[in-house]
């Protein structure tokens, strides 16, 4: 389910804090233009999407279960945060 990202530090903030509690550390992998791997605590792992609509609004999607119920997840928050830092290194570039 895709959720529009218009306010990054609020709407992130339980994800981070969750990220940050974890024992084990979330391991975020690239996957494709966009699109993450994130394993946490489970052996599961999640698939992220970053992305732009036509109208320029950010939106993330993740196929756990917290996002199916609207929820900005700590897989969300760890792959923003990433995509993030891509972002901004392509734009030094540029």
């Amino acid at each position: 389910m895709l959720l529009v990202l218009d306010n990054p530090k609020t709407q992130l903030k339980n994800g981070f804090d969750k990220c940050r509690k974890l024992t084990k550390k979330v391991k975020v992998s690239l996957v494709g233009s966009g699109v993450y791997r994130v394993q946490g605590e489970s052996e599961n792992s999640y698939q992220v999407r970053c992305l732009r609509n036509k109208f320029g609004s950010k939106l993330v999607e993740c196929n756990c279960r917290a996002n199916n119920r609207r929820l900005f997840c700590y897989h969300i928050a760890a792959s923003v945060l990433v995509h993030s830092s891509i972002m901004a290194e392509r734009q030094k570039v540029q």
